[in-house]
């Protein structure tokens, strides 16, 4: 019992302790209780002050809606971050699930539901404004691992505003972001501006996915085109098939890509479409990747290709400083480009002419026949560092359309430095069925020199030759190459032929590029050369450059020529005729100028040579042509006795034709005694173009200016036929000022005080069947002074059938309104016609005359001669009162109708005689009376009387004969038959006497008739006007005495000259009562 009571009593206090426990543990619910319901009824006051501490800690504006905050998931609505005017991020809701772990929460999910977030990119800065701490958080150090947890988006959308364009992209799907993750990604721009390149229309479309922690996109990449003009590349309507994994470090990547691309040209190649495939891996900064693509009508500025496949693989290093490119290269329906096309046809054309135009145009055919169904096949292995690009060509050949191999290269290294020329090594040929044969091989030693040797076969189009037998080039450590060599070229040349022409090729390329040529004097040889009608045979010319420099330079400058002669001395023909050029020395340099003195060349046999001298001529050279000036020049053809001298002025050669302008130069007769004073030329030009010369020229009077002729030639060089035409636009004498002796010394003394204008025009045509020359020339009215008299109103037309030779068509007319030889002659006409310049033919010449007509009998003239020569003038109608009135013999009166002639005979000096003139009066006769006192005093009474009786006659018949000298007085003797007494007479017993008595009546006249008669010859033949001696112009040693006739002086050598005709004619002691007038002379005698 005891024990019992032992362990009650200990059991007792125990008890009691349960108990407070038991109370307190129950508290202390009660009070946890309370807690965790106030907290509860607090949960999301104390979300939002969590979330707006994490905000305001990382600098964040936002608002939100909190909905649902429980132990596993929390619900966020309309929040918005950033500017609410402008905010960087929306989201219509956001729903968390967590779970607690170790007591914590831990976010397990994310879902969005209709984000919208807005950011840019600018200055290669990517800012999403307020999110930029939560996106990109500061650098720990720590690897970059995707969050451990499931993240979807609903209708995620966004807008990238950039330096580029506007982007605007979508993003729908989800699942855990270390795996599991699969979301489908749109991005679309109208244009992406990169500045170098633009993209129009981009879009990316495609599956975002994430596995083991490597993101991986999946799907096409398109543009409408995209075009970079600087590097000339454009691409039509793109697609990228992409298939792209990036490695958990997001630094390396690797996949494959599909192409399918529209029209594209890439730096120069276009292509009609260009796909392929391939793989690529980026690790480490390094590149590797496969490519096999294929283009269709590829085409560059030389080769095009229906189809060109390229396949192959490429490896960087170092960062990309190294690439290496492997590849075989394959193509099929092979033709030429377009430019290379174009230039082998525009070289056939611009080579027009020459003997590269068949030698170019077999080629082009040839090739074009042999490249329609032809193929090429080539490998390559290309290395590229920093410093150097070399690529190698083990083999590379291009077949034709029978098989034949066009071209070929074989053990091909090409080596491109940062400086210098390329370098290269291998063996090449060239051939196939009509296309030249050339051999070479390229060869580099170890130092780096590389030396090439080549040479083609002839190869020929028709008359067409070009060769190659060797060329040597050398191309040493340094770059610098050496060229030498020699080609061999017969064939046509611009308007000529070469054949066997031996041209040395020697020179050097420095590493810039920059070329010489020929550094030393070069013989250039050849065994015939002709230009147009020009032939020369089995000749050379040496040509030298200027000290320590070469004939032929290119660099930078540009294209340099220059060569020099110390003379040429060249033969030949032109056409049939012989041809010799000479000269001093001649020198041309390009850009620059081109200097000839002392040109001399010499046309025909020597003794009869067309001689061409020119002392200077001078040339700019340009590129927009050839240019300069000439002087000194002086032209003689044998065939034409004019001499051109002193010419000078511009010339121009450009796009084939040759100009000269602004030339003056001096026409002179070549005859000792100049037939014709000089002329002159100013601002004269000449063309030649397409083998066809023009000319225009203006000769001029040089000490007046006056235009005498307009001359515009043409002369076709191919056909060798051409014309002149001249024109005498009005060639007007001046009283006082132009004269014809200012045009010839042969007017001296012959015409003089002329007024008037002379114009005309001239034809003068040749070709190889001969020359012929036309010509008309006229004058309205035309007055001067002749030493017979004055002249008024000579006018018409005289046509040239051979202007050059001097010879008028027949029957040609002037019409003269008046002369005056001292019996003024008005409204005359002359018919006649020149002949060779030798001869004038008159025909006649016919006139009114003292109430009749005047008509001079045909006649010839030769001009030039010392003969004697006649003429005959007949007079029909003449009225003897007008006769006895212009006869001056004051103390006659007639009447009657006369017919008769009046021959002239002139000697070779010529001096003038009227032999056997006659004039017979017509029936039924006429009056004759004589109207003037007697004049002898010692006559008797009867005999006044009788002659009272007879001093007014009618006669039945009356003759004239007039003989005597025409420089002095004729004698003329009048006979009258059947006379009787006029109404005027006394009638008397003597008169009824004598009435029926048969009276004949004789007078002896001595009157100045010269002027009248001479005046006559004087229209026709002008040798035969009065010396100038006579005129006192000119003294008896041919001195001039003076330039204008002094009429007193000639008044006072006629009256002399009237003297002693008289003198002459009567007698010595007849000659001393000239002063005493008699009216009947001893002549007289009684009648039986």
């Amino acid at each position: 019992m005891a024990q019992d009571e032992a362990l009650t009593d200990e059991a007792r206090p125990r008890g009691r302790k349960r108990l407070f426990a038991q109370r307190l543990g129950i508290v202390l619910l009660i009070a946890l209780v309370v807690a965790v319901a106030w907290a509860w009824n607090q949960r999301v006051t104390f979300a939002d002050d969590a979330i707006e501490q994490f905000m305001a800690e990382n600098d964040i504006r936002a608002t939100w809606t909190t909905e649902i905050i429980g132990p596993d998931e929390q619900v966020i609505t309309n929040l918005v971050i950033g500017d609410p005017a402008r905010p960087d991020l929306t989201v219509e809701r956001v729903e968390i699930a967590t779970r607690l772990r170790w007591g914590l929460p831990d976010v397990t999910a994310l879902r969005l539901v209709g984000p919208r977030i807005y950011g840019s990119y600018r200055g290669g800065r990517l800012s999403f404004g307020d999110l930029d701490p939560l996106i990109f958080p500061e650098e720990t150090g720590q690897p970059f691992e995707f969050p451990a947890l499931d993240l979807f988006v609903e209708d995620g959308r966004g807008l990238l505003l950039t330096d580029f364009g506007r982007v605007g992209f979508k993003l729908a799907g989800g699942g855990h972001l270390r795996g599991g993750f699969t979301a489908e990604l749109a991005a679309i721009s109208e244009t992406i501006d990169l500045g170098a390149c633009g993209i129009e229309r981009p879009t990316l479309y495609g599956t975002v996915s994430i596995d083991a922690e490597r993101p991986r996109f999946d799907g096409p990449a398109r543009f409408g085109s995209l075009a970079c003009p600087d590097s000339r590349v454009a691409i039509a309507d793109g697609t990228v098939v992409l298939g792209v994994q990036v490695d958990r470090n997001l630094e390396d990547v690797e996949g494959d890509y599909r192409l399918a691309l529209g029209d594209t040209a890439l730096a120069g190649v276009t292509a009609s479409s260009l796909a392929g495939e391939g793989r690529l891996s980026w690790r480490d900064g390094d590149l590797a990747a496969l490519y096999d693509l294929a283009a269709a009508d590829v085409t560059t500025s030389s080769a095009r290709a229906g189809g060109l496949t390229l396949e192959g693989r490429v490896r960087t290093a170092d960062d990309l400083a190294r690439i290496d490119v492997e590849g075989e290269v394959a193509g099929r329906g092979l033709a030429l480009g377009p430019d290379l096309d174009a230039t082998i046809a525009g070289a056939a054309d611009n080579a027009r002419g020459t003997l590269l135009e068949p030698l170019l145009s077999r080629l082009a055919l040839n090739l074009a026949r042999e490249l329609r169904s032809s193929s090429l096949a080539a490998t390559f292995d290309a290395r590229s560092t920093r410093d150097l690009t070399s690529i190698t060509i083990p083999e590379a050949r291009v077949r034709g359309s029978g098989g034949s191999t066009i071209a070929s290269l074989s053990r091909g290294q090409v080596t491109l430095g940062a400086s210098g020329l390329p370098r290269f090594a291998g063996n090449f040929t060239t051939g196939g069925e009509g296309l030249p044969q050339i051999t070479g091989r390229m060869e580099q030693s170890a130092g780096g020199a590389l030396a090439m040797r080549l040479a083609m076969r002839e190869y020929a189009s028709g008359n067409s030759r070009l060769a190659i037998p060797v060329m040597s080039v050398l191309q040493g450590a340094d770059g610098r190459v050496a060229l030498d060599g020699r080609v061999l070229a017969s064939g046509p040349l611009p308007g000529g032929f070469a054949q066997g022409l031996d041209l040395p090729v020697d020179g050097t390329i420095a590493p810039d590029g920059s070329l010489a040529l020929w550094t030393g004097c070069r013989q250039v040889r050849f065994e015939r050369l002709a230009f147009s009608n020009l032939e020369l045979n089995r000749q050379s010319l040496i040509l030298c450059p200027p000290g320590g420099r070469s004939i032929l330079a290119y660099d930078r400058g540009g294209l340099r020529l220059a060569a020099g002669a110390t003379a040429l001395d060249l033969s030949g023909r032109l056409a049939q005729t012989p041809i010799r050029v000479r000269s001093g020395p001649v020198g041309v340099a390009w850009p620059g100028a081109l200097v000839a003195r002392d040109l001399d060349v010499a046309l025909g046999p020597a003794e009869r040579a067309q001689r061409f001298q020119i002392t200077d001529l001078r040339a700019d050279l340009s590129a927009g042509g050839i240019g300069g000036d000439f002087a000194g020049a002086d032209v003689f053809l044998a065939s034409v006795p004019l001499d051109v001298l002193g010419a000078s002025g511009n010339w121009r050669y450009a796009g084939n034709r040759l100009t000269l302008e602004g030339a003056s130069f001096g026409l002179e007769d070549r005859q000792d005694a100049d037939r014709f004073e000089p002329l002159s030329a100013e601002g004269a030009s000449l063309t030649l173009f397409a083998n066809r010369i023009t000319a225009d020229a203006l000769l001029r009077h040089p000490g007046s200016g006056q235009v005498v002729t307009a001359a515009h030639i043409e002369h076709d060089l191919s056909s060798g036929t051409g014309f002149a035409d001249l024109d005498v636009p009005g060639l007007a004498f001046v009283d006082g000022a132009f004269q014809p002796t200012d045009l010839t010394r042969l007017a001296l003394g012959v015409v003089a005080n002329v007024e008037g204008t002379v114009r005309g025009t001239g034809r003068i045509d040749w070709s190889s069947a001969g020359v012929t020359s036309t010509g008309r020339f006229s004058s309205d009215a035309l007055d001067l002074a002749a030493a017979f008299g004055p002249v008024k109103g000579a006018s018409g037309t005289v046509v040239f059938t051979d202007l050059l030779g001097l010879t008028t068509a027949p029957d040609q007319r002037i019409q003269v309104v008046s002369v005056n030889p001292g019996i003024e002659v008005f409204d005359g006409e002359v018919a006649f016609q020149l002949i060779d310049g030798e001869r004038i033919a008159l025909s006649g010449g016919r006139w009114p005359f003292m109430g009749g007509m005047l008509t001079l009998r045909p006649v010839t003239i030769n001009l030039g001669v010392d003969e004697t020569r006649n003429y005959v003038l007949e007079i029909d109608g003449l009225e003897a009162a007008q006769f006895v009135e212009r006869m001056e013999i004051g103390n006659l009166a007639a009447s009657g109708t006369f017919d008769g002639v009046i021959p002239l005979v002139f000697d070779a000096d010529g001096n003038g005689q009227l032999i056997g003139g006659r004039l017979v009066s017509r029936p039924p006769g006429g009056n004759v009376s004589y109207v003037g006192e007697l004049s002898y005093e010692d006559l008797s009474f009867f005999a006044n009387y009788a002659f009272r009786t007879l001093r007014d006659l009618q006669y039945d018949r009356m003759e004239v004969l007039l003989n005597g000298s025409l420089t002095g007085e004729l004698v003329t003797r009048v006979n009258f038959t059947g006379i009787r007494q006029g109404p005027a007479a006394e009638r008397n017993i003597v008169s009824r006497i004598i009435g029926d008595l048969p009276i004949e009546l004789r007078v002896n006249i001595r009157a100045p008739f010269y002027r009248l008669l001479n005046s006559v010859r004087s229209l026709y033949d002008p040798t035969a006007v009065r010396s100038p001696r006579s005129l006192g112009l000119v003294g008896a040693d041919g001195e001039v005495l003076r330039e204008v006739v002094d009429q007193d002086a000639v008044d006072e050598l006629d009256e002399e000259a009237e003297r002693q005709a008289e003198c002459d004619l009567l007698g010595g002691e007849a000659c001393a009562e000239l002063d005493e007038a008699a009216i009947q002379p001893q002549e007289s005698e009684p009648m039986p």
